[in-house]
């Protein structure tokens, strides 16, 4: 220390620091922001993504970040449109949810003839386009089909908005279930829509205020939200093959490099062994003999020896080492291994057993495909009944069902069978008097559904011969007096004469 820098102290150190204690905390917060700012660019130029990281149980938000959606949506599509697998997984569900295709029927035929036009409309062409958007559903998880609506008679056209345009989905801030909006940007243009969801009727009794001020900024047009694979506060749907796509790629890479080793395998080279040759007169034969192929000549003396030789790599079996990638992936969609060509100990009926819990799954998606038609189909008749394009009573405009198709092809064989022994069980206790004509009917009518015929029990009770007789009780007739009990009976004695009543 220099001997100004002892004076300053001696005389103005006590100073200096009370002014440094006053002054200092009110400028650290400033200093730490600045250099916070300055270096966090810095920081977070890397490609890794841990300056978003955050504790898992310090944020209840589920919501992916838009990069992280953006790639999910490029590497789902990318393993649908190039990994045999992953392109297997999302068809083969497909086909088995769509079926032979959704059916519909209406009790009034004017709505029969509305939900005609809107499925058979050239831009809606439901027969033709449902599978393309279960396709997309399940290569996505998120779908989000704007409304077209003419003014006149309230008929509706469905767009569709490429999943990698949602920037944004927005939900109600006081119930995370309800998604209110969407937000869509171009990526090409740059353009920003914000469409309203179309809800379930009813829905606006549980929308908070703060949702209903939010909607109302939501003015670009009206669109259906549909997602999968997700929680209720996660307003993204996710992938069917997202889980899996480190998988499947892993097992794509297994495969080729398995190629590669073939190739290899498959390969050979031939040695030769010339006895008392310099390496002059070696690479002399060498350059005389270049690659040999199928059915070359070669003449030479006792000297000369030519053996091929090809590698022999000792490697893991490639058959159970395929089964186990395979498997692995595939039970994640409960999907028996013998759907992919890997037979293993599975005989015929183990193999039905295994199905179950796929089929249990198709069924889980066909029923959620078919609430989403009947959400768009409500929708479509709302519509028209707003614009009085549909004219026929409220209370009968809804009454409309879908039909889930057969996912599987029926074992006729069994069902006769059963039909067989239930119908005899049937008549049986229609002739003891155990079930009346209208119940056995009915029974009979249920049982012969199952082979895929539907009957109306009480429609062909009314056109029974001898219905016309006594209206309203087909065949069964009038209704008969009961006979009267015996004294015996009437007085409690129901077990014979001198035996105790039972009370």
């Amino acid at each position: 220390m220099s001997i100004k820098d002892r004076l300053i102290n001696a005389f103005l150190g006590d100073r200096i620091q009370a002014a440094a204690e006053q002054r200092i905390p009110a400028m650290l917060p400033a200093l730490v922001e600045a250099e916070v700012v300055k270096r966090l660019p810095a920081a977070s130029a890397g490609v890794e993504v841990d300056t978003q990281w955050r504790r898992l149980s310090g944020n209840s938000m589920r919501e992916l970040p838009i990069a992280e959606w953006a790639r999910q949506v490029e590497v789902c599509y990318w393993l649908w449109k190039l990994n045999p697998l992953g392109n297997w997984l999302i068809e083969t569900l497909t086909y088995f949810v769509t079926g032979q295709g959704f059916t519909y029927t209406a009790d009034d035929p004017d709505v029969k003839a509305l939900i005609d036009s809107f499925w058979k409309d050239p831009i809606n062409n439901l027969d033709l386009k449902l599978e393309d958007k279960v396709r997309e559903l399940s290569i996505f998880g998120v779908q989000c089909w704007p409304v077209f609506k003419g003014e006149q008679t309230g008929r509706i056209r469905l767009g569709m908005v490429d999943p990698a345009q949602i920037q944004q989905i927005y939900t109600d801030p006081q119930n995370a279930e309800l998604q209110i909006g969407v937000k869509i940007a171009n990526i090409h243009t740059g353009t920003i829509r914000l469409l309203k969801t179309i809800l379930e009727e009813e829905s606006d009794s549980v929308m908070s205020e703060d949702a209903r001020q939010l909607r109302e900024t939501f003015t670009d047009g009206e669109c259906f939200l549909f997602s999968i694979n997700r929680v209720s506060n996660d307003p993204w749907g996710t992938s069917d093959i997202f889980v899996l796509a480190d998988w499947l790629d892993e097992y794509e890479d297994f495969i080729y490099n398995y190629n590669l080793k073939a190739r290899k395998q498959n390969a050979y080279i031939w040695d030769v062994k010339v006895d008392g040759a310099s390496d002059e007169e070696c690479q002399a034969i060498a350059n005389k003999y270049p690659t040999q192929g199928d059915g070359a000549l070669r003449v030479h003396n006792e000297k000369v020896t030519w053996t091929a030789e090809a590698p022999n790599l000792q490697a893991i079996e490639i058959k159970e080492a395929a089964s186990v990638f395979r498997n692995h992936i595939l039970g994640n969609k409960n999907m028996p291994e013998q759907w992919y060509g890997g037979g293993g100990n599975v005989n015929r009926s183990t193999a039905a057993e295994s199905n179950e819990p796929i089929l249990a799954f198709i069924r889980s998606r066909q029923n959620r495909v078919k609430a989403m038609l009947k959400q768009i189909i409500t929708y479509a008749i709302r519509s028209a009944l707003d614009a009085r394009y549909l004219t026929v009573p409220e209370e009968e405009a809804f009454k409309f069902d879908i039909q889930i198709p057969e996912s599987t092809n029926k074992d006729l064989g069994k069902i006769s069978q059963a039909v067989q022994q239930i119908v005899a069980a049937i008549v049986a206790g229609a002739s003891q008097g155990w079930i009346d004509q209208l119940t056995a009917t009915k029974l009979f009518a249920f049982v012969i559904e199952m082979i895929g015929f539907s009957i109306d029990a009480d429609a062909m009770l009314e056109n029974e011969s001898g219905a016309q007789d006594y209206p309203g009780k087909g065949k069964s007739g009038p209704e008969i007096p009961k006979t009267p009990k015996s004294p015996a009976v009437a007085s409690g004695s129901e077990n014979g004469p001198g035996q105790p009543g039972i009370d």
